[in-house]
């Protein structure tokens, strides 16, 4: 955002009290949302002064192109330069975000105020190569309107954790294959190179990519969509370039791609048509506007194809031998509660495990991701075993929305992801009839991210055949925390409430 703010403070000079540090371009919707922080002593300048600046910024984008702001006060205490640091760090250096932890990291006020980063020898020199401090610098500059001076200092390295880190398993999710012998991949003939140099070899099936990798893929392109921006480096003469954001489906699953063109390749537009067959390369992330842990793919090189028929094999998840995340625990209820609740007969004996998931958001129609899972067992009117875990997702939880979730940031951080954690869920359920309530909602949620890495979805059946939806909302707590509210429905069915 550099150059923006360049632009924007050269041609409103009045308003350089404002810098935007981010800007998230939804091109389906020809919309702009720019973030930008603000003086916290030019409060009352940026209230009155708020339509003129987002006016401002929109000059700056197409005409068709509808521009938000969106604004906050730039902090100056403790807190909000160790947050600017954290963030930061985790966004632009993973392995010295994980040597400086919160412990690490001290903040002294002064004038100016500092920041101390407290390293091994090791991760220092890293810092160093990667030229990590500068680029902190003028990252805190730039949202607190202060001059913070940075050092690091260096302390011993622990050397019996580090060999048992580097001792530990690493988890990989594992495949069964039901023709293991066939290969998962598809070999297209007739190729033409039209941007880069031919892709050779095999395409893997797009329901195989479950996670961040480099990757080739074939299918038939569809929902194409070209949009105009402003290239970094312009040749001479350039304004404007297109960029094409579309999907590509080979038949086992459908993968949304970007592709930005360089200055060498912008003439290959002409050959993405609605309909045709490619094989693409390049990077599949995870989708942060999607925000539900799906993949999208950067485009880097697409090769012409002829359609390929091809026998999809069919493949299941199975979940890890160990149960390292997550384990199921027998059910041990207080004494006092039997005597009261032997009298009732259960409202079913039949085998059931009752799910619960919460999500980020309690809005039923922008959930977001899965951040918890629980599940309950029930056999003969009796709790048996209790299950659940935090879901770490992949993308960035807001501190409200973790408020709302009853959760602080050192819940999530270190938990699994998704991909972790439901195979063991689905040794859990497996062979028995899963229940939730509300039923249509929880299993929409839930048949995503089963789908997504390919796990047999469960049989299921209504909560409501038990019990009166009336009922069941009563019983449910005042909580949307997933073991809680799985285990309160569990103990309704079998009358131990």
């Amino acid at each position: 955002m550099n150059e923006f703010n360049e632009k924007f403070a050269s041609a409103f000079p009045e308003l350089s009290f404002v810098h935007f540090v981010s800007a998230r371009i939804d091109a389906d919707r020809d919309a702009v949302t720019l973030g930008a922080v603000y003086d916290r002593r030019r409060e009352n300048d940026y209230e009155s002064q708020a339509e003129k600046i987002r006016g401002a910024a929109a000059t700056l984008f197409p005409p068709f192109a509808k521009v938000t702001v969106t604004a906050s006060p730039s902090g100056t205490g403790s807190r909000d330069l160790i947050h600017l640091v954290r963030d930061f760090l985790q966004k632009e250096s993973a392995y010295v975000s994980a040597g400086a932890d919160r412990d690490n990291i001290s903040v002294l006020m002064g004038d100016p105020p500092s920041v101390t980063l407290t390293l091994t020898p090791s991760v220092a020199e890293y810092a160093e190569s990667e030229n990590v401090l500068p680029r902190l610098k003028e990252y805190i500059d730039l949202r607190m309107f202060t001059d913070v001076a940075l050092r690091v200092a260096l302390r011993e390295e622990n050397m019996e954790e580090v060999a048992r880190t580097l001792g530990e398993k690493i988890y990989k999710p594992r495949f069964s294959y039901e023709r293991p012998g066939e290969g998962r991949s598809v070999n297209p003939g007739g190729r033409t190179p039209m941007c880069g140099q031919q892709i050779e070899g095999t395409a893997k099936y797009i329901c195989d990519c479950v996670e961040p990798e480099y990757a080739v893929v074939y299918g038939t392109l569809s929902d194409l969509r070209l949009r105009e921006y402003t290239p970094r480096k312009p040749v001479k003469g350039e304004v404007t370039r297109t960029f094409a954001s579309f999907s590509l489906d080979d038949g086992t699953g459908r993968l949304r791609c970007v592709w930005f063109p360089t200055a060498n390749t912008k003439e290959a537009v002409k050959f993405l048509q609605n309909g045709a067959c490619f094989i693409m390369s390049g990077k599949t992330e995870y989708d942060e506007r999607a925000g539900d842990g799906s993949l999208q793919m950067s485009v880097r090189r697409f090769t012409g194809c002829e359609r390929t028929e091809f026998e999809v094999n069919k493949v299941v998840r199975l979940p890890d031998d160990d149960y390292r995340f997550t384990r199921p625990r027998k059910y041990e209820s207080l004494a006092q509660v039997n005597m009261y609740g032997e009298s009732a007969a259960p409202l079913t004996d039949e085998p059931l495990v009752i799910l619960a998931p919460m999500t980020v958001s309690a809005n039923k129609y922008r959930p977001g991701e899965l951040i918890e899972i629980a599940a309950v067992r029930i056999d003969d009117g009796r709790i048996i075993e209790t299950m659940d875990s935090l879901i770490r997702p992949h993308t960035n939880m807001t501190d409200e929305e973790r408020s709302d979730a009853g959760l602080v940031a050192s819940d999530i951080n270190g938990k699994p992801y998704f991909e972790q954690v439901l195979p063991d869920f689905y040794t859990f359920w497996s062979g028995r009839t899963v229940t939730m309530f509300p039923f249509d909602f929880n299993m929409n949620i839930l048949k995503g991210y089963l789908d997504k890495l390919h796990i047999p979805v469960p049989e299921t059946t209504d909560m409501t055949v038990f019990a009166d939806a009336k009922e069941l909302r009563r019983a449910c707590p005042k909580t949307r925390r997933a073991l809680p509210v799985a285990l309160a429905y569990a103990k309704f069915l079998t009358k131990r409430h």
